[in-house]
């Protein structure tokens, strides 16, 4: 039976992947088969496989679909490429990265068991489709620590920071407190801004 996500009226190809996205994401690489696959997706695996000759391509092939839909918002990259102030910009980038972990469940969890999995190709694939994203970040907190907006940090470490902090709270909170986030999205937001601007913007006397 087809999955309320997955309808006859989407292209063989499509269908394909939006199971395979749910499975994998379930799953993972090795605890998912292209029988699975094939049967969720309503075809045969000889039809999968005209589309993706190898299992391993229809799970980057998924993966890419996902991370291609991680693009920072024009007003971000206008406030990144114009060296805005840090106290502008960090609410924007958290409110990019929680909306990231929040709306896309499954990138996370696609994300989580390829590094497990697949590690090498995993990093190749996240470098291709978000480097973008991560130039501009780096390159920013480069440029305002170079001016004194923010203390002389290594750039690419703190955006690393920035990201696990939000993956990993809004991961392992529930499983360390036992209870849900008490925190809303804007909340969230403004907490995760306040500890990194406290943290990074030196204090003026």
């Amino acid at each position: 039976m087809l999955s309320q996500n997955i309808t006859a009226k989407q292209g063989t190809e499509e269908r394909i992947l939006e199971a395979a996205v749910q499975l994998f994401s379930r799953q993972g690489f090795n605890g998912t088969s292209t029988r699975a696959i094939a049967r969720l997706a309503d075809v045969n695996e000889t039809t999968l496989f005209r589309y993706f000759v190898r299992k391993r391509d229809l799970f980057w092939a998924v993966v890419a679909s996902r991370l291609q839909r991680v693009r920072l918002r024009r007003e971000l990259q206008n406030s990144l490429a114009s060296d805005a102030d840090p106290q502008e910009v960090l609410p924007m980038l958290f409110e990019f990265l929680v909306h990231t972990v929040q709306y896309q469940p499954e990138l996370m969890r696609l994300l989580y068991f390829s590094a497990l999995e697949l590690r090498p190709a995993a990093e190749r694939i996240c470098k291709d489709e978000l480097g973008p994203v991560f130039v501009a970040i780096t390159g920013y907190l480069e440029r305002c620590a170079r001016r004194s907006a923010i203390r002389a940090v290594d750039p690419l470490m703190t955006m690393l920071g920035l990201i696990t902090m939000v993956a990993a709270h809004q991961a392992l909170y529930p499983v360390i407190q036992g209870t849900p986030l008490p925190y809303s999205t804007e909340e969230a937001i403004s907490l995760y801004s306040k500890f990194w601007l406290d943290a990074l913007v030196p204090r003026k006397d």
